[in-house]
């Protein structure tokens, strides 16, 4: 009469605790009949009701399972392979099947990093534990339970963080390690009570009611067993309640054995109505005991050899040395994926360091096309030159003059295309074109400028702003750069040998501010009519000739200049002066401290 009446109480229980779960699944179900159309949506709602479906009918779960994997194949729905692998890694962990579980999980995480879904990957890693922790490697579980934490940490994905913890303090409580135990539950916490499931809740209440019961805090830990059951009735999860009722009746001491037994049976119940493997052998060894206590041997011998069944299969060898051996499979494969990235990234740097080759050469066949230019105009003013020995010495001027501006011009192109080259091969493709656009553009102003011995002062100075931006550009604009003009020079007709002082700018960029750290570099330019010439000033705030020199003797000890000295010499010439003493006048500038702050150059060109 009396196994009877348990009998029709037990199915009540089962009845009235499943309803909200099995609400939810009519409701999924509903979904899918009411939306037939094949989507991803509807292939993920097949997957839910799997999952709602593991712990109460495994078939029927298998069933949808098998739904998931065969549309998702059929739709290469790699996401949706993912969580069909998820759910049969469940499905087989039910069964103790660990080492089919695990390789389940393997090809989730494959197929979650395919298709980018880290929060699949996290999922996985933490079944992963889960299976491990059963099997008593706790080592290994803590490992792939904290790679979990990180991944769901970084998504912000605090359901999943709350759940590793979770599974963190049952590590901790295997191992006896209480203080560890409950700071894993509050530090979880804060993260189930975001979440607000009532599964979740419903486990972090359980821990913290086992560790107020090896406290003997048994009112308190009464208190969180009871919490925890009402969380988990809520949503008819009995995996949830078979835990609370196996713990009342293990960490309850005060509890009359009749009750335990009552606990103990309804947990039992629970275990094998939803194939769990695991609560069977926890629940008959437990049944075992309190029979044994109470010198009931038959019914004591009966559940233990339940229980030797159940655990017999969960720990076997083979179980784990089949888990060992497939994930040691798994990550000699994995390692083997990622020496083939390996290989196809060292493939793409060959294939980079090829195209960069290929623009350095075309630079090479650029700059000997324009030494070829530079060559074409030296040999015509020099034919210019031989024709015409027999006019005045001013026409003998200004082919000398002609001669020096022609090895003046490849001296720039070469420092200009020496940049090109170096934001080419730092692969600053953006920056070498804006570079080779201003370079085109002096160059066809310095051909321009080469017809004639003389260009308009003002033409000359546009000339200069655009040798000041290519150099801005080399330099990322780490200089500022001034220009001041007479205005009677900007609006009469004055003209000029080209680039006469660009050599000058060159040499404050080069020499004075490249090396400049101390203040911000700065260089200004200005021209001025004084009586019968014109006054250009460079100055700069570099480190000044003597700190220049010194660098150039340790760093360019074979640097030779000739840029200054042809430009004396077309100074000298175009002046008709001896010598350019008077004309070019050097100044090193101090401060107050005698520390050098910069350099002015002074430059006197004449009125014709």
């Amino acid at each position: 009469m009396r196994k009877g009446f348990t009998t029709i109480l037990l199915l009540l229980i089962f009845c009235s605790e499943n309803f909200a779960q099995t609400k939810i699944i009519d409701s999924l179900i509903d979904w899918t009949r009411r939306h037939p159309k094949i989507d991803s949506v509807y292939i993920t709602n097949l997957h839910r009701i799997s999952y709602r479906l593991s712990e109460k009918d495994v078939k029927k779960s298998f069933a949808y399972y098998e739904k998931v994997v065969a549309l998702s194949d059929s739709m290469n729905f790699v996401y949706g392979k993912s969580l069909a692998q998820i759910n049969l890694g469940i499905l087989l962990n039910s069964s103790a099947n660990f080492d089919a579980s695990n390789n389940a999980y393997y090809k989730a995480i494959d197929y979650a990093e395919a298709c980018g879904a880290l929060r699949l990957k996290a999922v996985s890693l933490n079944n992963i534990g889960d299976n491990l922790k059963v099997l008593q490697d706790l080592q290994k579980c803590r490992e792939y339970t904290n790679e979990a934490i990180l991944i769901n940490t970084q998504l912000k994905a605090w359901r999943g963080v709350a759940i590793n913890y979770e599974l963190l303090q049952q590590c901790d409580l295997e191992e006896k390690n209480f203080q560890a135990a409950h700071e894993h539950l509050l530090k979880g916490m804060t993260f189930a009570t975001r979440s607000g499931e009532s599964y979740i809740l419903s486990q972090f209440y359980l821990g913290f009611g086992k560790i107020h019961a090896h406290e003997n805090n048994l009112d308190s830990a009464n208190y969180f067993f009871e919490k925890a059951l009402n969380e988990a009735k809520l949503q008819g999860d009995l995996r949830n309640e078979f835990h609370v009722y196996v713990s009342k009746a293990r960490y309850l001491g005060d509890m009359p054995i009749s009750q335990k037994i009552s606990l103990l049976h309804t947990a039992l119940a629970i275990a094998k109505q939803t194939g769990y493997l695991e609560g069977t052998s926890n629940a008959a060894r437990e049944l075992s005991n309190v029979y044994d206590l109470k010198s009931n041997k038959d019914s004591s011998l009966h559940f233990y050899r339940v229980y030797r069944s159940a655990a017999d299969s969960l720990f076997s060898e083979n179980n784990k040395r089949n888990v060992i051996i497939r994930e040691s499979e798994w990550l000699i494969r994995r390692k083997e994926i990622e020496n083939e990235h390996l290989r196809e990234l060292s493939l793409l740097q060959d294939k980079r360091i090829k195209t960069k080759n290929e623009l350095l050469g075309a630079v090479l066949i650029c700059l000997l096309l324009t030494i070829a230019i530079a060559g074409i105009i030296y040999r015509t003013n020099k034919s210019k030159k031989e024709r015409s020995e027999s006019e005045l010495q001013q026409k003998i001027t200004e082919i000398q003059m002609q001669v020096l501006r022609a090895q003046m011009n490849p001296h720039f192109i070469f420092n200009s295309l020496n940049s090109i080259e170096n934001f080419m091969m730092q692969n600053e493709k953006r920056l070498a074109s804006d570079y080779l656009n201003k370079f085109t553009r002096l160059i066809r102003t310095i051909l321009d400028s080469s017809l004639n011995q003389l260009i308009p002062l003002v033409k000359d100075m546009e000339a200069l702003q655009l040798y000041i931006d290519l150099q801005q550009l080399r330099f990322n604009d780490k200089f500022k750069y001034q220009s001041v003009v007479d205005p009677q020079l900007q609006n009469g007709d004055y003209k000029v040998p080209s680039l006469i002082i660009q050599p000058y700018v060159e040499n404050a960029i080069e020499h004075g501010i490249a090396h400049c750290e101390n203040v911000e570099p700065e260089i200004k330019v200005s021209a001025q009519l004084k009586n019968d010439h014109i006054l250009y000033v460079v100055e700069d705030n570099g480190i000044g000739r003597h700190q220049a020199a010194l660098y150039n003797a340790q760093n360019k000890k074979q640097h030779k200049s000739v840029g200054m000295t042809i430009t004396e010499n077309r100074i000298k010439i175009f002046n008709g002066t001896a010598s350019t003493d008077d004309d070019v006048q050097i100044e090193d500038l101090y401060d107050t401290d005698k520390q050098p702050i910069g350099t002015r150059v002074s430059v006197k060109i004449k009125i014709l």
